[in-house]
């Protein structure tokens, strides 16, 4: 039976991959496996439940990579759910959930939407809609990716390894295709967001008389570096069916009105009274 390979990816947060492994492990078998891939901790920072250790820091973007190699090797997984160990989910319906929503919506990636704090892209939070919301692109906190999908990127550029620019890349494909990307307002994650930054658990070796010296990245610093790289990228690699400021645009100024459907917007609109009792009037029926 075809199932779906989940990989929690851990860098140096033991604790938070533990508790989602452990939200997880017993709910596995018939329909999904869960592994945890460590990307190069420190001894002490490496998880218990560690499945796949990554000698070299290679990054989200390597990773992901390693873990689209994973799926491709075995015939047996339909797709892949690569899972940030910074959330939190109601496990034992998670995956199914999101197996249910990809597969008989046929999309080629599906994501939940993520509650909490307000999130810079709009399309990520939740809009009360009882269907997955087809968007153009999304965040890739806790994506689902269909096997065609993977076949068809098999790895995305190494230049890309901060984690900024694939959910893009996505978009051009899925473009390319004519599949779809929905997010699933039904399926929820809290995203605690950047805690190895945040925790100050990425460091970098600095040059120094005695050899070199171990230093942490500051949160601003690290997001000046994958920014860069962003944009360098880009550069030289134009998207064929968009540009960036037109889907980060896309992505931080949309909302939602009547029938849910998406409407642009330029700078941020206040909810309309009519568009909450709209939707007070769809969780009644």
């Amino acid at each position: 039976m075809s199932k779906t390979l989940v990989i929690i990816l851990n860098h140096n947060l033991p604790e938070y991959a533990n508790w989602l492994y452990d939200s997880l492990k017993e709910f596995q078998g018939e329909t999904f496996d869960v592994l945890v891939m460590d990307n190069c901790s420190k001894p002490e920072l490496t998880p218990a439940t560690t499945h796949i250790r990554i000698e070299q820091n290679i990054y989200w973007g390597g990773a992901l990579n390693e873990a689209f190699k994973l799926v491709l090797k075995d015939d047996n997984y339909d797709s892949l759910l690569f899972l940030n160990n910074d959330i939190e989910f109601t496990g034992d319906v998670f995956v199914n959930l999101l197996r249910h929503e990809l597969f008989s919506h046929k999309l080629a990636i599906v994501s939940p939407c993520i509650a909490g704090r307000a999130q810079p892209w709009k399309q990520m939070q939740n809009w009360g809609s009882l269907n997955p919301r087809i968007v153009k692109w999304i965040d890739l906190v806790a994506p689902l990716f269909h096997r065609k999908f993977i076949e068809e990127i098999g790895q995305f550029d190494s230049e890309l390894y901060y984690g900024w620019g694939q959910e893009l890349i996505c978009y051009d494909v899925c473009q390319e295709k004519g599949w779809k990307t929905g997010v699933c307002d039904h399926i929820s994650i809290v995203h605690f967001g950047m805690q190895t930054l945040v925790q100050q658990k990425i460091f970098y070796e600095e040059p120094s008389e005695n050899g070199s010296v171990e230093k942490t990245f500051t949160l601003q610093e690290r997001h000046a570096l994958a920014m860069n790289e962003y944009r360098t990228y880009f550069a030289t690699h134009p998207l064929k069916h968009g540009n960036i400021d037109e889907l980060r645009a896309y992505g931080e100024q949309y909302t939602f009105y009547r029938g849910f459907s998406e409407n642009h917007c330029k700078g941020h609109q206040k909810q309309k009274p009519s568009a909450l009792q709209q939707l007070l009037g769809h969780f009644k029926k």
